[in-house]
């Protein structure tokens, strides 16, 4: 049984993952009679329209860099694997579009935000793109816990469990790509990255905070709870990418739990 699944490439798993789950695809209740009271509008549009427009990406920066990386140079399922986590992130910005235009919520075409996310993943190689993705869906998940609960609207709600539950598999997906460059890198290196890497995520924290809160407080949540969640999250994250940097088997063996 072992011998087996470390024959396996992790990312045929990944691949065979994001095959079932977009062939799966939750159904939602479209058909909900709820509108967005004002209150609720002012609430959370400002904010569906910037993960809106977050959500959605070409991706042909990160599959151009993924192509030329030598980690994965001997995986033909990387790239397969790469292409449907994209077309996953453009579901969750067509699941938000919908919902925006059956709010009359206009969609933004740019946003400063959005922007300095943009530029940095083309600053560098595969690794600094990876990363900062992961660090925007560690923020995702308290973010769209709160979504969940600010408004009245059960369609809001059953898009924002389906996204949540997507996301939980993104950063299992993406440490494991980041755990596998890392290994490659000097223990020095190693630290370096680690530090950026914490760093981005606490400024990522702050301005996600400063550009949301009216959607985590009116679901209830203050700062303290917000930055201990997104904490944890982040913490899990570093484990995860640590544990696929201590050996490939452990890491195959850790994502047999997709099945």
């Amino acid at each position: 049984m072992i011998c087996s699944a470390v024959a396996t490439s992790p990312y045929q798993r990944w691949h065979d993952h994001f095959s079932k789950n977009r062939e799966s695809s939750a159904r939602h209740p479209w058909d909900d009679c709820h509108r967005l009271t004002d209150a609720e509008r002012r609430a959370v549009s400002r904010s569906i329209q910037q993960f809106q427009l977050g959500e959605w990406a070409r991706g042909r920066g990160l599959i151009r860099r993924a192509r030329a990386h030598p980690v994965f140079a001997g995986d033909s399922s990387f790239i397969p694997a790469l292409e449907l986590f994209i077309d996953e992130e453009q579901i969750h910005s067509g699941l938000l579009g919908r919902f925006m235009e059956r709010e009359h919520i206009p969609k933004l075409s740019d946003h400063w935000l959005d922007g300095i996310f943009r530029r940095l993943r083309k600053l560098a190689g595969l690794e600094a793109c990876v990363t900062v993705l992961v660090t925007a869906e560690v923020l995702a998940l308290p973010y769209y816990q709160a979504l969940r609960d600010a408004t009245g609207s059960a369609l809001l709600r059953s898009i924002c469990i389906r996204i949540l539950c997507d996301e939980v598999a993104h950063l299992r997906y993406q440490a494991l790509t980041i755990g596998l460059i890392r290994r490659a890198l000097s223990r020095r290196s190693i630290a370096i990255h680690e530090q950026c890497h914490s760093m981005l995520f606490r400024c990522t924290s702050l301005l996600l905070w400063q550009q949301h809160r009216k959607v985590f407080r009116a679901a209830g949540w203050n700062f303290s709870r917000f930055w201990n969640d997104a904490e944890r999250t982040f913490a899990h994250l570093e484990c995860r990418v640590r544990q696929t940097m201590l050996g490939r088997e452990a890491a195959l063996l850790e994502d047999r739990r997709l099945d």
